[in-house]
């Protein structure tokens, strides 16, 4: 990924390694998103924060976990907002993907909780 945007915008890559321990996702003391699978809930959310005009969160979620949306999840997406397909669709077509979980951490008080290695 540092590579792929190191072509697209230059620079040089560096690739950051940090340890979160996962036992605060079960804690009340934060706002959670949890998403478990490609979901009709998880597109409209992915959308939500791809299709905006403005740099404003969309959401108050302090860290939220779930599939990632990479370029094979990008292309089906890109059918959606087309009108291509529809919501349920989608949704049955990203079931094929296999998932890979990416991590948001959206607020100082999430970001305190990774410890760099």
């Amino acid at each position: 990924m540092a590579e792929q945007k190191v072509l697209q915008t230059g620079g040089d890559s560096a690739v950051i390694s940090y340890h979160f321990d996962e036992s605060v996702l079960q804690e009340q003391t934060l706002n959670i998103k949890l998403f478990d699978n490609y979901s009709e809930e998880w597109a409209a959310f992915i959308l939500l924060n791809r299709s905006r005009r403005t740099k404003e969160k969309q959401h108050s979620y302090d860290i939220v976990v779930g599939p990632i949306a990479n370029d094979k999840v990008g292309v089906q997406l890109f059918r959606y907002m087309r009108d291509y397909i529809d919501l349920p669709t989608l949704v049955r077509k990203l079931q094929y993907i296999q998932i890979t979980t990416q991590y948001y951490f959206g607020t100082e008080r999430a970001i305190k909780l990774l410890h760099r290695l």
